[in-house]
């Protein structure tokens, strides 16, 4: 196959457009690095790379805005990041908890608003929409096979497990945040597969796909399960036209996922079943508690606060008394708390573009890889949101921004052929 030139000639200034090859292949390296440096750079100790990755991308569009190219940061997706960010930042000054909303506010605003504008902007040809579908593909590989090379055969590993093991990379790691990544990996996994529509595929990544569910299981996480299972019925009903053909489609998912989970409650120890899923699903863990006080203090806050909340990070003050990490586990619960209603309205105004935008590029007849790619972005997206009902904060849940703003991306291109069969 030729090089790749998916971008317009912007005269001789070479820089002032990058070619479709030097797009393919930044969009590529953030797939890659987002699967990778979260997971990793969290749970398993090694040096921090987040800064140097930065510093590499702004310096990239730095570059590209001197030469001439403006930057596009006025699409509606990209100003409800922007306007989310700077409140955010508004919010520290009144926040009882401002070192702690300082890191979360930070941590947003670069990966959702920040990355997500790079993305947006990146993402301007469909085969760049694919580069960038294949980095977070071979990324996910990568964290699966250092997992494998950690742990070793799950089946044995869970076999062996007593009723509170949970699989976490590091002595200190969230196993929600390895689960939470490998449930992306199975989703990228299905579209790069629906894109490319080659039976080669299915040879390796049916038992990659196997070993990436035994290990999110071996997690114990429910929030990313749930968010999995849900996405992959959601995205029909913004894709598919006729309602006959979804609901067709919605419950082939499901009874899939059915067997699946029949047949992992055959592998599994009964005391890690009754121990991770059914007693926590029965008492909501930790959860319950953090909405009931995130709730109560909503609804006994002054007119004031709820408009515009106590502070951004202010509920670890309100959890632990002093300036630290805490949250209640439902990014709406956290936000309406510490951002009031202006917050929580320009968060749900911000989540809802990506999934208008799907809505209406499903109206247009799109390529089969068009549709595939566009599908799998969505899924993703809708399991990022779903997942941040459920477990982290807002500075953990930084795959919304990023999938939104690509989902978007993919919504507003048009194909000349369809580049699944190229």
């Amino acid at each position: 196959m030729t090089a790749i030139d998916s971008f317009s000639s912007a005269g001789p200034r070479l820089l002032a457009k990058p070619t479709g090859t030097t797009a393919c292949v930044l969009a590529f390296s953030i797939g890659a690095f987002i699967q990778l440096s979260m997971p990793l750079t969290d749970l398993y100790q090694i040096p921090n790379v987040r800064g140097i990755f930065f510093a590499f991308i702004v310096a990239i569009f730095t570059f590209r805005f001197l030469s001439g190219e403006p930057i596009k940061s006025g699409s509606p997706l990209i100003m409800s990041y922007l306007a989310l960010s700077l409140f955010w930042a508004v919010g520290i000054s009144y926040s009882r908890a401002p070192t702690y909303g300082m890191s979360k506010a930070v941590l947003a605003a670069s990966y959702i608003w920040a990355l997500g504008t790079v993305i947006y902007n990146l993402i301007d040809d469909l085969r760049v929409g694919k580069a960038f579908l294949d980095g977070l593909v071979v990324g996910g590989i990568l964290l699966v096979g250092i997992t494998a090379a950690e742990f070793g055969n799950p089946i044995e590993l869970i076999r062996s497990s007593n009723r509170f093991f949970r699989l976490r990379l590091g002595e200190e790691g969230n196993p929600i945040m390895l689960a939470r990544h490998l449930a992306l990996v199975l989703t990228t996994m299905a579209t790069f597969i629906a894109v490319r529509r080659k039976w080669i595929d299915l040879t390796w990544s049916v038992p990659i796909g196997l070993l990436t569910c035994a290990y999110l299981v071996a997690t114990g996480s429910k929030g990313p399960l749930l968010a999995l299972l849900t996405s992959l019925a959601c995205a029909p009903i913004f894709l598919v036209k006729k309602t006959m053909t979804r609901l067709v489609m919605i419950v082939g998912l499901l009874a899939i996922s059915f067997t699946g989970g029949l047949a992992l409650l055959e592998l599994l120890p009964k005391a890690f079943i009754q121990e991770r899923f059914l007693d926590k699903i029965q008492n909501l863990s930790l959860r319950l508690p953090g909405y009931t006080a995130a709730i109560n203090a909503i609804l006994n806050g002054d007119p004031v606060a709820l408009m515009i909340g106590h502070g951004t990070g202010d509920f670890g003050y309100l959890e632990l008394r002093h300036d630290g990490r805490a949250y209640p586990h439902n990014l709406f619960l956290e936000v309406a708390y510490e951002n009031g209603v202006v917050g929580l309205a320009i968060l749900l105004t911000a989540l809802s573009i990506p999934l208008l935008a799907t809505m209406r590029a499903a109206k247009y007849p799109l390529y089969m890889a068009h549709k595939a790619l566009l599908a799998g972005l969505a899924a993703s997206y809708i399991a990022s949101v779903i997942n941040a009902q459920f477990s982290g904060d807002l500075g953990a849940n930084l795959l919304i921004g990023m999938l939104g703003a690509a989902t978007v991306s993919i919504t507003r291109l048009e194909a000349k052929t369809d580049f699944g069969k190229a």
